[in-house]
């Protein structure tokens, strides 16, 4: 892509900045209503998926023929999930936030053996104290999903605002722009 072609599209970026910023403060001063936005958003495009995954699973000839059954149980599996979600969206969230509490508890137990196994390399209690924070997160998330929820909507709104000031900086700073339309080949 030719960097000129970027630095007269420069706006766009600056546009989608802003819109990410806008999300990012709405995550933080609506962070209920964001979270069942996602959720039925989510749970839509789910299904919308399983109807195409079953599509393609019936429709499926040739070489394909043999995924057929992986690609139906596929569709059910994912039809399911976006039923489950739009029908329970509370519930589908809480289910969510729970499994992610329990993946941060399982990889905070994890660090924490790895970083009491090395304990003669260098910083091997960087690993050690990280595990004992991702257990106390994983904990807490577990024990209370609900705020656990809140908590992971603000992450998502922090990401959101910090990537719009970068889109913001990419839009208004010419050298990043022919950057990116360099990079974009």
């Amino acid at each position: 892509m030719d960097s000129s072609i970027s630095s007269q599209n420069r706006w766009l970026a600056v546009i989608g900045g802003i819109v990410a910023i806008l999300f990012g403060i709405l995550a933080f001063a609506m962070p209920g209503t964001m979270l069942a936005s996602l959720v039925l958003f989510f749970g839509a495009f789910v299904i919308i998926d399983a109807i195409i995954l079953l599509a393609g699973g019936i429709m499926a000839g040739g070489e394909a023929a043999n995924l057929r059954w992986v690609l139906i149980a596929g569709a059910v599996v994912t039809l399911i999930i976006g039923v489950l979600a739009l029908w329970n969206p509370v519930g589908f969230v809480i289910a969510l936030v729970v499994l992610i509490g329990i993946w941060t508890l399982v990889s905070g137990l994890v660090q924490v053996f790895v970083g009491i196994a090395a304990r003669g390399a260098p910083y091997w209690w960087v690993m050690l104290i990280s595990g004992i924070l991702g257990i106390i997160v994983g904990l807490y998330i577990i024990t209370q999903p609900v705020a656990g929820s809140v908590v992971l909507i603000w992450a998502l709104g922090i990401y959101a605002v910090v990537y719009g000031v970068g889109r913001i900086m990419q839009g208004f700073t010419p050298s990043f722009a022919s950057a990116a339309g360099s990079a974009q080949l």
